[in-house]
Formats: C-alpha cells, structure tokens, sequence
C-alpha cells in the first residue's frame, strides 16, 4: 500500500509542475471562479468543478481577480515592457500614442499634433508615412 500512495504524490507533483510550465491554474475540484493568469494581466481562468476554462478581456482592459470583472486597464499596469534598457513601443490602441519602456517600467506617451506613431522606425512620423 506504501507504494501506491508514494506514486499518488508523484502523479500530483507532475500534475503541478505540468500546470506551472503551461500556465494553467489548479483548479479547485469543486466550485465555479475565476482566477487571473499570472501571466497576462487581460486573461483569466473560468474554473468550473475543477475544469480550467481560458477567457480574455477585450483590447484596453485587465481582468480583476478581486470584483471577478475585466476593467479599464493603464498602459502602466498592463504593458510588458524589456527589463532592460530604452525603447519605444506601439500602444495597444491608438496610432497617436506610444508607450516609453525604461527598465521595465511604461509610460504612455502621446505624439505630437499632426504625428503617428511609425512602428518600422519606433518614434513620431508624419501620418502620410504611418500605416495604422
């Protein structure tokens, strides 16, 4: 008997890492929530009786573990940037904006009157050379 509990923890023990490695929760076995995806702050998990559904919010929004709802999101608190370094990155929803990466950290920025954002040369452009 030993033996077979000894290879039920190890099936349990796969199953975790199995769930780390593809980002999928563990759902409790019992019960229907939602749980954010660590790694997408606009995704999240519908658990149902211990069944992990994938689920998004739409372009612009963050899902909120808390209220369980997709709310407006900032580029700062949704917005992957490079840790390392200065870049400038295309917005998510608009041409006329930008967003600044410095050490990890975004900032939205707008261009000026007039301008786009130009993703091939990653600053303001005139729109003419822009396609949005």
């Amino acid at each position: 008997m030993q033996g077979g509990s000894v290879s039920t923890v190890w099936i349990a023990l796969l199953a975790l890492g199995v769930s780390a490695i593809t980002g999928e929760p563990t759902c409790r076995p019992t019960g229907q929530y939602l749980t954010a995806n660590p790694r997408d702050c606009r995704s999240y998990f519908y658990c149902y009786d211990g069944i992990a559904y994938y689920g998004v919010c739409q372009q612009g929004f963050r899902f909120d573990e808390s209220r369980q709802s997709c709310l407006p999101s900032t580029v700062a608190e949704c917005f992957e940037c490079p840790t390392m370094g200065m870049v400038s990155l295309p917005h998510p929803t608009s041409c006329q904006k930008f967003v600044l990466c410095f050490e990890g950290v975004a900032n939205e920025r707008s261009c000026p009157t007039g301008l786009l954002f130009n993703r091939q040369i990653h600053q303001c452009d005139l729109s003419a050379k822009v396609i949005c």
